[in-house]
């Protein structure tokens, strides 16, 4: 049985018109990396565009939509499961 997850159109979105951009900007930066530019505009491209700021509403926007069908618990489940970027190797 399949879930429906009830959310906000204008925070929908917003979020889709920010991965669009994610999407898109992404692929440039790497094609221009892949053709030789200087690795460091990723970088640039990251801090300039508050990328982690913008990244960090999108995940409370579809974490707390979905904490409303599934749960604190589950949500919390779910989030430790990822596989998240570490220094140790």
């Amino acid at each position: 049985m399949t879930q429906v997850v009830p959310v906000e159109l204008t925070g929908m979105s917003d979020l889709f018109r920010d991965l669009e951009e994610y999407v898109v900007s992404l692929d440039r930066v790497l094609s221009r990396i892949g053709a030789g530019e200087d690795p460091l505009t990723l970088v640039n491209y990251v801090v300039e565009y508050k990328l982690p700021a913008r990244l960090a509403r999108a995940r409370e926007f579809v974490g707390d939509s979905l904490e409303h069908v599934i749960g604190a618990q589950a949500l919390e489940e779910m989030a430790e499961q990822v596989e998240a970027y570490s220094d140790r190797k």
